[in-house]
């Protein structure tokens, strides 16, 4: 019989610190796929957080991951909003209810990256999401 290690999952603990959130007076959607209307166009009400994990490192006792999250709101809202959400992420001991994280920290500072789009900003910040198993 193998005994797995079993991590918390930081997208679930992510999505639980932001979805329902209030920044910049504004109720922060999250979302694991981005939502579309029956177009294919990006759907509001915006902002809208992405969350996704693009891997990470596992120690001996604990495990990094590298999680992005990208914000997507009308013009400078986007980054003021995903530098909100970090001011409010980052930091040692939280509590989820998808599990304890020991700490969240900034890898990459909120930045406004190309969109195509008429209306809507994008800006993209990685955090590195440490966990020891449960």
């Amino acid at each position: 019989m193998i005994d797995a290690l079993i991590f918390p999952d930081a997208r679930e603990a992510l999505f639980d610190l932001i979805d329902g959130a209030t920044h910049l007076g504004e109720p922060v959607s999250a979302h694991y796929q981005l939502p579309a209307d029956s177009y294919g166009a990006l759907g509001g009400p915006f902002p809208i957080a992405l969350i996704y994990v693009t891997g990470g490192n596992r120690g001996f006792v604990d495990r990094v991951d590298r999680a992005t999250i990208e914000v997507y709101a009308p013009g400078q809202q986007a980054v003021n909003t995903l530098e909100s959400i970090a001011a409010s992420i980052i930091g040692d001991g939280i509590e989820t209810p998808s599990g304890f994280i020991d700490s969240i920290e900034q890898d990459v500072t909120p930045a406004d990256v190309p969109y195509q789009s008429d209306t809507l900003n994008k800006a993209v910040g990685t955090f590195f999401v440490t966990s020891r198993p449960l």
